[in-house]
């Protein structure tokens, strides 16, 4: 027999001759060359054709060998492949060695084989040694091969050990095939899995015929607890499971911060096709704990559950109880994402409530549940879903509600998906804010209610509202699950009551607020179309905080300013623009006003401006005051300087007409003076009016700002030769 030819321009030679003298049969001359790689030998043949003799192997690069057999594969192979014969029975030796040498996805590297396949046809019984730096097959890693091979009569005796996806593992039995059966003996063997050690408990035996294995026993002894299988496996699954006294520590290599405690035991039983087993179980989990069941203060657990799970008809619970010292619970039916379900979770304190422990040492949670009830039924796409909870109170740092009763409702969630609409409805009984400007806001019973859906990544809020004694807000937009952008439309009308005492004054009945806030991924919050409305008083703008830098543009007016004084009317207008660093933007509002009338004086073309930095460390202003108060000209100015770490006021100046307020004055840290103001006021009349008020008289003298160490001090130097305001009036005084 001869071949020749070429393969990816390498020359390609074969060359074999059988023949046969005196009735004896043989294979001289093998030999195949392929470039450099070359494979060569003499081979006896006995009457059944079987070989006797040694084939040579020196394969410095296998793939034009590969190609040749319409294959594609890489690496080098050297070695000796020897055929002999004990009695009748044919063996084989294989002596081979490779650096590297893949096929598709399969791979391995330094491999070493040195073994004896004695009978290799009727009943193969393998001896010697394989060791392999790795084998890689798609995406599985397995190194430091090193397995023993020893013959024992019909069957192989195995030994050794390797790191199969980083898992250290052991093992040590023996193994036979006969008649299409491959029998295994397993006894002994460990594996490593995150630190968790699972072994052989005692000598076991599987079986491996027609493409499926059969276990007689086989026990592990994992993390001082123990799980017994046996059954068969294959295309069709009947295997039953028994463990005992497992850990649930085990798990806490899984899931950093677990830090879980308790023991498991139970049954288990897998059957049906491999594809699509059907799962029962009988479970019970005692002395459960876990770091957030530590955290919210639930003290050790015990759950006994039974029930089945199937990819078709999902999990269905025969019973699920949950007890402890501070809660108790059940549930029971069916849970399927793809078909119908029926389930019901029932949780209760086993006191008057159960005190819990949320968020951190820093902003903790504090809340008391008295009762927990989830119910899902209906297709699962179409489930109707029903949430409620009872909770006594819940407390933060800043607020403490009291008698706080939860429900959610959707009648068509699906459970797979956890996504569809749904409604719900907050009530408490009583809020306590540690904030005086807010708490008012929240007096009496609270009631927040939402109606929107749920999306996968995405809450669509079509309609929200709290309401209070004296508020009632309205809500609408979207929250992004994907990355926290929100995009919400606020409405809300409060009593004027409930709102400062500074600012009611000017307010009507009630107060209307409306915005468009929106936040985006990056945290940038923009507020548009602010409008603040309450009878006289009006303003509207925007602010937003971008990138660490703060904007507001606001515009107002009151149209009415005798609801500051009844001795006044006329109408002013405002605006307020902040720009910059959030923590230190450029500020300026302005205050204007074409006429005023203030006890029977004038006062006309008003406008003050007052511009700076608000830098808490170096802040700076500029203050101008201009107008007309009864024919007198009014003029105003002061301007706050930073220097050096030490703030001033300088150029302090009021005057109008002849009257006349000056002075220089220097802050300290805390914004406390030192420094004088000299007063100069022979009619004290226009500056009254230009304070809203109504007086008549003179006011001369100084006010003097000192310290003395760490206390201010003021020294007030006056005379008047006569003053009166409404029905109080005093004269030469000093």
């Amino acid at each position: 027999i001869s071949l020749t030819g070429s393969v990816n321009d390498e020359p390609l030679d074969f060359k074999a001759s059988l023949v046969t003298r005196q009735g004896k049969r043989s294979i001289n001359g093998l030999s195949l060359s392929l470039g450099d790689n070359k494979v060569s030998g003499e081979l006896a043949l006995d009457d059944r054709f079987l070989p006797l003799g040694t084939v040579a192997l020196d394969l410095p690069d296998i793939s034009p060998l590969a190609a040749l057999a319409l294959e594609k594969a890489d690496g080098d192979v050297r070695g000796t492949i020897v055929f002999s014969k004990t009695g009748n029975a044919p063996h084989v030796a294989i002596k081979a060695t490779t650096d590297s040498i893949s096929r598709g996805d399969l791979s391995a590297k330094t491999v070493t084989i040195d073994a004896l396949i004695a009978n290799y046809v009727a009943a193969p019984a393998i001896s010697g040694k394989i060791r392999a730096d790795s084998v890689t097959s798609g995406g599985t890693v397995i190194s430091g091969i090193d397995v023993d091979l020893k013959r024992d009569g019909d069957w192989t005796g195995f030994s050794g050990g390797a790191t199969v996806a980083g898992i250290p593992a052991t093992a040590e039995g023996r193994v036979k095939i006969a008649d299409g059966t491959t029998s295994v003996e397993i006894a002994s063997g460990d594996a490593t899995i995150r630190g968790i050690r699972a072994a052989i408990a005692q000598p076991s035996t599987l079986s491996i015929a027609n493409g499926a294995a059969s276990i007689e026993k086989l026990m592990l002894d994992v993390g001082g607890g123990s799980v017994t299988m046996s059954g068969t496996a294959g295309q069709t699954l009947d295997l039953a499971a028994e463990f005992s006294r497992l850990p649930a520590a085990l798990a806490n290599d899984f899931s950093p911060g677990l830090d879980a405690a308790g023991t498991l035991g139970g049954t288990a039983q897998v059957t049906g096709p491999s594809a699509a087993p059907d799962i029962r179980f009988d479970a019970q989990l005692s002395g459960a704990e876990t770091s957030q069941t530590r955290q919210a203060g639930l003290g050790p657990l015990n759950l006994d559950a039974a029930g089945s799970f199937s990819s078709a008809g999902g999990v269905a619970i025969d019973r699920a109880t949950l007890s402890g010292d501070k809660i108790s619970g059940k549930a029971a039916g069916t849970i399927n994402p793809n078909g119908a379900s029926d389930f019901s979770l029932d949780l209760a304190s086993t006191g008057p409530s159960l005190p819990l422990a949320l968020g951190s040492t820093e902003s903790p949670i504090k809340l008391e549940l008295q009762a927990l009830s989830v119910k899902a039924a209906g297709q699962g796409t179409q489930s109707t879903l029903n949430i409620s909870a009872t909770l006594p109170s819940v407390a933060t740092n800043l607020a403490k509600a009291e008698g706080i009763a939860l429900a959610l409702h959707s009648d068509a969630f699906d459970l797979k998906g956890r996504t569809g609409p749904i409604s719900g409805t907050v009530t408490a009984n009583k809020i306590g804010l540690d904030n005086p400007t807010i708490a008012p806001l929240l007096a009496g019973k609270i009631t927040a209610k939402v109606a929107g859906d749920l999306a996968t990544d995405t809450i669509v809020i079509d309609s929200g509202s709290v309401t209070s004694e004296v508020l009632d807000s309205g809500f609408n937009g979207r929250i992004s699950l994907a990355d926290g952008a929100i995009d919400l439309n606020l409405r809300a009308v409060a009593a004027s009551a409930a709102l400062p005492a500074a600012v009611r004054g000017v307010l009507a009945e009630r107060t209307q607020l409306s915005a468009a806030l929106k936040r985006d991924a990056n945290g940038n919050v923009i507020a548009n179309a602010i409008r603040l409305v309450s009878g006289a008083f009006s303003a509207d703008g925007q602010a937003s905080l971008a990138d660490n830098k703060v904007t507001v543009d606001i515009k107002g007016a009151l149209a009415d300013i005798s609801l500051l004084s009844g001795d006044a009317n006329g109408a002013i207008t405002f605006a307020l623009n902040a720009q910059g660093a959030s923590t230190a933007p450029d500020l300026s509002l302005t205050v204007n006003s074409d006429r005023l009338s203030v006890a029977e004086r004038e006062i006309t073309g008003l406008s003050f401006t007052a511009t700076g930095k608000a830098d808490a460390a170096n802040p700076a202003a500029n203050v101008q005051l201009t107008g007309n108060v009864a024919g007198q000209p009014l003029q105003g100015s002061a301007v706050l300087a930073t220097s050096d770490g030490k703030r001033a006021i300088d150029g302090l100046l009021l005057s109008l007409g002849k009257n006349r307020i000056s002075g220089d004055l220097a802050l300290d840290e805390a914004f406390v003076p030192e420094g004088t103001v000299a007063l100069d006021l022979p009619d004290i009349g226009p500056l009254a009016a230009l304070a809203l008020e109504k007086a008549e008289g003179d006011v001369r003298g100084t006010i003097v700002f000192s310290k003395a160490g760490n206390a201010p001090g003021v020294t007030v130097k006056a005379s008047t030769a006569s003053i009166t305001r409404g029905d109080v009036s005093a004269k030469t005084v000093t």
